[in-house]
């Protein structure tokens, strides 16, 4: 490294070599994961293939302890036994770390837990706050929905003239939602992925728009993902929203899947081609969906030994299910691109299995469109969203 001002010795174009890696430098996050695996595999840790941020300790007799690692921010699981806390006293020989007790806040994640009734609920009602204060919202009517049923937004805007002014901070805000869509809240993340595509030249309405998600946010500060013993089975649902993007006729993916009644991943995203028919658009998005359930699949199976064989998938297309099964060139289907026919081999060899659901079941349908309030609101808590932390009614 370049040497500090006052303290140059050995002539010019003399530099230092570091012989630690310092915060702040590029190389810096490699050098620390690389000592903490150094650590972990010493201490007998397996990372997980499918998340090099899994780790795995299991005992001769059969216990797993599991060790989250996010750069320095450490989560340790497992029963409670003798075994997990020798690996924590272990761990913390070899670091300056602090143990802060059962975990409650976990990357900007409240945890809250009814250890008896063997309930979790995964939370930002904290940020949510903080944000909504951060932009002026605080005291604003909440509504039902975080987009409008039937909204439709485009880059032309509602006339001349309704360009938003320079120090609107609207990159700022739809940033903070997309932090918030992605960690706790799939019930915002259709109205947060469409406010994204206009942050190159947002205008009024698009301002009028992602306020409105932080009225809905008002009205649901203290909604997060709930989880409830309900089997441990993986299952996914999958949608599409034909041609929905006035600017470009794309359609819209939106698939999420639930463990234990809450929702572990989800999606809402502008497909890539601009396709042709409700079946293709169905057929594209249940590629997308294929690809996550095959990880999560390693996931779950290597780092936590379920078996999930194969992934159930629901999807409201009949025409899209009937692409799957059979391998049929037709006028309709013979131009879509190959890289989405491996749904077929997938669904062939049994890794996952579709099948058909009424659209009026399908809780994916939220994060395709803007939908009714009543509608909105079986979607979210069909994901685990939900204010209390309760079990299931059945």
């Amino acid at each position: 490294m370049v040497q500090p001002p006052g303290y140059e010795s050995g002539g010019p174009g003399v530099v230092c070599k570091l012989q630690k890696a310092l915060y702040g430098l590029r190389q810096a996050p490699r050098a620390w994961y690389n000592k903490l695996k150094l650590v972990l595999l010493e201490m007998g840790f397996v990372c997980t293939e499918a998340d090099p941020g899994l780790w795995v300790y299991r005992s001769a007799k059969g216990v797993a302890v599991y060790l989250l690692a996010y750069v320095d921010d450490l989560a340790l699981a497992g029963p409670r036994s003798a075994l997990k806390d020798r690996l924590k006293a272990e761990l913390m020989s070899k670091f300056a770390a602090r143990d802060l007790g059962p975990v409650s806040l976990f990357l900007g994640m409240e945890v809250e837990r009814v250890v008896e009734r063997r309930l979790l609920k995964l939370s930002q009602h904290k940020y949510v706050r903080e944000l909504l204060e951060r932009f002026g919202m605080q005291d604003a009517k909440p509504v039902r929905t975080p987009m409008a049923a039937g909204a439709k937004l485009c880059r032309e805007g509602d006339g001349q003239g309704d360009a938003l002014d320079a120090n609107v901070p609207y990159s700022e805000l739809v940033g903070a939602l997309l932090y918030l869509s992605v960690g706790t809240r799939p019930d915002i993340a259709h109205a947060v992925g469409v406010l994204a595509r206009f942050m190159s030249a947002p205008k009024q309405q698009h301002w009028v728009a992602a306020k409105r998600v932080l009225r809905y946010l008002k009205g649901t500060a203290d909604y997060g993902v709930c989880f409830w013993p309900r089997g441990g089975r993986l299952e996914g649902m999958v949608d599409a929203d034909f041609a929905g993007d006035l600017s470009t006729r794309k359609s819209t993916t939106g698939y999420v899947f639930t463990i234990n009644g809450g929702a572990v991943s989800w999606s809402s995203k502008l497909q890539s081609v601009v396709a042709v028919s409700t079946s293709e658009a169905e057929y594209i998005a249940a590629a997308a969906a294929v690809k996550e359930a095959l990880w999560l699949q390693k996931l779950v199976q290597a780092g936590f030994g379920l078996q999930v064989v194969p992934v159930q998938i629901e999807c409201d297309s009949q025409g899209a299910l009937c692409m799957m099964q059979h391998v049929v060139a037709s006028q309709r289907s013979k131009h879509i691109d190959v890289q989405y026919h491996f749904v077929r081999d997938r669904v062939a060899g049994g890794d996952v299995a579709f099948r058909y659901v009424p659209t009026a079941s399908n809780i994916a349908d939220c994060l395709t469109k803007a939908v009714s309030a009543d509608w909105h609101e079986v979607c979210t808590h069909g994901m685990g969203v939900s204010g209390t932390l309760i079990g299931p009614s059945v």
